[in-house]
């Protein structure tokens, strides 16, 4: 990924804007992957992002932490 022509749009529609945002940040390796254009109205995303993104029903790859014990 060596500048933007590499990157891929993705265009929310109305009022998912901050949803997309959550599973895009979830799906990518790196949150540096996930960048927004056009005010915040849209997103540039890495190409693997993307294609994970438009797979059917998409699954985040994050991990969440357990809370600690003790």
């Amino acid at each position: 990924m060596s500048g933007v022509a590499d990157w891929v749009p993705v265009i929310p529609g109305a009022g998912e804007r901050r949803a997309v945002a959550i599973l895009l940040l979830a799906l990518a390796d790196d949150p540096h992957h996930v960048r927004t254009t056009h005010g915040g109205a849209e997103f540039l995303v890495a190409p693997y992002v993307a294609e994970r993104f438009t797979q059917p029903d998409p699954k985040p790859t994050r991990r969440t932490r357990n809370k600690k014990e003790g």
